[in-house]
């Protein structure tokens, strides 16, 4: 059976039998149903993406933040679109279209300030800020940029901004806007796995000392050294030629630090190296886009199976990081996971205790 197909009702019989497959009670079901006729065709009358990419606000279905951006992607007017730096103080994003010249940027800047002034600051702010300051940075442009695309459409942050809801149901909202709606009672729904949780630093000692000095393992000075690693690594050079050029991007011209970051956040990773669609900031796309890279991901690196990919998503531009995911295949699961969480994911440290735990 195609299940694609299945979760797409083609009569309101149809519509109304998903629904209740989908949720636990009545009132759900008919809060899905009207999420559905309000934005299902953003999402190709996939009932499940719907549910997935939408809230309803006191009777008014509202889109995460990042479907926006997934919306503008799916109409093909996005050539880049690309956060250039983000605290909990301000988030900078550009964004180009593919309609418009080369060389034509949009740029926003958001600010927790701005927050505050425009009194959308509110207590759910404090513990989640350079999300949040993010998210409304990418919201804003959006519509600035692609307005076509997202004209009338809100989303679930901004819309708890303007609604009578309680310190506790914003919370839950923002719980929702970041992945992490367990607590919105939608059971029917596969639970998400939650978040690594900091523990204690891990303490066994490995079984022989590294000989390693915590160099990275390899430099990409060159050209020539950017495809040393990919042979080290046995990756097919037409792959990566097919890759670059749908990129866009000139190897020569780069930095030896952009050359690494290309390599280790795009060119390692089967699933991305391979995709057609994924743009360089591929981080950015939708829930939908990397729920499915996270099945192609776990596949290369087991390791990442029980991780949310929320929190290693940015990590995969880190060297230590993707060596260490590389290679713990033969290690204790646990002790590694415990090492995850504790090193910082560019310290090749993590490496050197991950590879004495294969030996």
């Amino acid at each position: 059976m195609n299940t694609q197909s299945f979760w797409i009702p083609t009569t309101g019989e149809d519509l109304e039998t998903l629904a209740n497959i989908l949720t636990n009670n009545t009132r759900d079901a008919h809060d899905l149903i009207k999420a559905h006729a309000w934005f299902g065709h953003h999402f190709g009358g996939h009932l499940g993406k719907v549910q997935a990419n939408v809230s309803v606000i006191q009777g008014k279905p509202a889109l995460l933040s990042d479907a926006l951006v997934g919306i503008c992607y799916a109409k093909g007017l996005v050539r880049r679109f690309q956060v250039m730096s983000s605290d909990e103080y301000s988030c900078t994003v550009e964004a180009e279209r593919n309609d418009e010249p080369e060389g034509v940027i949009h740029s926003f800047t958001f600010t927790a300030d701005m927050a505050r002034q425009m009194g959308i600051f509110k207590a759910s702010w404090n513990k989640q800020t350079a999300n949040m300051v993010m998210k409304r940075a990418r919201s804003f442009i959006v519509r600035q940029v692609f307005p076509e695309a997202v004209s009338g459409l809100y989303t679930v942050d901004e819309m708890a901004d303007h609604s009578n809801l309680s310190e506790r149901e914003v919370e839950e909202l923002t719980a929702r806007s970041f992945g992490y709606d367990g607590e919105l009672n939608r059971s029917a729904r596969p639970n998400p796995i939650p978040p690594v949780e900091p523990t204690p630093p891990p303490k066994p000692v490995p079984a022989t000392e590294p000989d390693t000095t915590g160099e990275p393992m390899y430099t990409f000075e060159t050209v020539e050294d950017f495809f040393k690693a990919c042979d080290d690594r046995e990756i097919n050079r037409e792959e990566v030629m097919t890759k670059l050029k749908s990129l866009k991007v000139d190897l020569k011209a780069m930095t030896a630090d952009d050359r690494e970051n290309l390599y280790y956040s795009t060119i390692r990773h089967n699933v991305i190296r391979r995709s057609g669609f994924l743009p360089i900031d591929w981080q950015t796309v939708n829930v939908d886009h990397l729920e499915t890279l996270a099945g192609g991901l776990s596949h290369q690196y087991p390791i990442l199976k029980q991780i949310p990919i929320s929190w290693y998503k940015y990590r995969l531009s880190a060297p230590a990081f993707v060596e260490t995911i590389a290679i713990a295949i033969d290690a204790d699961e646990d002790r590694v996971k415990e090492a995850l969480k504790q090193y910082e994911p560019n310290d090749w440290l993590l490496y050197d205790y991950v590879d004495g735990l294969t030996t």
